[in-house]
């Protein structure tokens, strides 16, 4: 049965896509504000005694956790000393981060980490990814990843399938939107061979990995870590690192496992995993063998 996500496009919401998303806004306004409080030697107690707020509102705010109103941002600007131009910069990134986005309205469903992995997704340009056992949700089809989630934890309530499927239909509007997202995908040989909803639905997946892979390979890259590759630098742990278009916007990463979900922001962690996915890339099949192993495997599910 399809699932139709609701239509997030009231005038209040960010369409989904949408490569400005609310949360990465935020994030941007955050780090600005910080970056220009460090220059001028302000700390974060006396910024908030300026502005007559506490300092835990100052760091909310200069971590993106926290909406910032116009009138406060008219406050720090003038406490800044920013230029003008600099200024309506800002102010059009609080505005943006003022919207909601599609995946609020699944805020009760989900846990806020993963709410805002969802807004930092929303407005990445480029995902590199390595996966073990699941393709990743961005590439999957409807029937696999109502398999995913129907089998995947015993905390999940039946209730709950066909939204948080539609969940996932949603996130791939960045697929195909105006600025889609870049992939660089390496999955474990075990991600084609475990049968997901059985041998059908598993080749319907194998199909459609297949096609994304032919029809758009300037856009997804897909590399298959063979079984004969034995240890690798990535052995053992699914993650994503996250990469956006502005400059100013550091590389995150974002980890999911059973128990525990993570968005690592420190820039020494972070680097540890894109060093580790770009050497267990070279150690992938190219993305030629790897279409043709996909298309093996696929014949193999009847």
């Amino acid at each position: 049965m399809a699932v139709r996500a609701s239509d997030p496009s009231t005038s209040h919401e960010s369409s989904p896509g949408v490569l400005t998303s609310p949360i990465v806004q935020g994030w941007e306004l955050g780090i600005r504000l910080r970056q220009r409080r460090e220059e001028i030697g302000l700390t974060a107690t006396a910024a908030g005694r300026a502005a007559g707020i506490i300092q835990a509102y100052v760091t909310g705010v200069e971590t993106g956790k926290v909406k910032l109103p116009a009138k406060r941002l008219e406050q720090l600007i003038k406490i800044y000393e920013l230029e003008p131009d600099d200024a309506a910069e800002l102010e059009a990134l609080r505005a943006g981060a003022a919207q909601r986005g599609w995946w609020h309205e699944y805020s009760q469903l989900f846990p806020a980490e993963f709410i805002r992995f969802l807004g930092y997704e929303a407005g990445a340009e480029r995902i590199r990814c390595y996966t073990t056992e699941v393709v990743p949700g961005l590439l999957q089809t409807e029937d696999y990843a109502r398999a995913v989630i129907r089998g995947g934890t015993t905390t999940i309530r039946l209730t709950e399938v066909d939204r948080r499927v539609a969940a996932r239909m949603t996130r791939q509007a960045r697929l195909t939107d105006d600025q889609p997202i870049q992939i660089s995908a390496v999955l474990s040989e075990a991600a084609l061979r475990q049968q997901v909803g059985g041998p059908a639905v598993m080749r319907d997946q194998l199909d459609h990995l297949a096609k994304l892979m032919t029809e758009r390979p300037e856009q997804i890259e897909v590399r298959v870590m063979p079984f004969t590759a034995g240890a690798h630098p990535a052995f053992g742990g699914p993650f994503q690192i996250l990469s956006f278009a502005s400059p100013r916007l550091p590389d995150l990463v974002w980890e999911e496992i059973l128990t525990s979900i993570d968005i690592i922001d420190q820039s020494i962690r972070v680097t540890d995993y894109v060093v580790t996915f770009a050497e267990t890339r070279e150690l992938a099949l190219s993305s030629e063998d790897s279409l043709d192993l996909i298309r093996r495997i696929a014949k193999e599910m009847t």
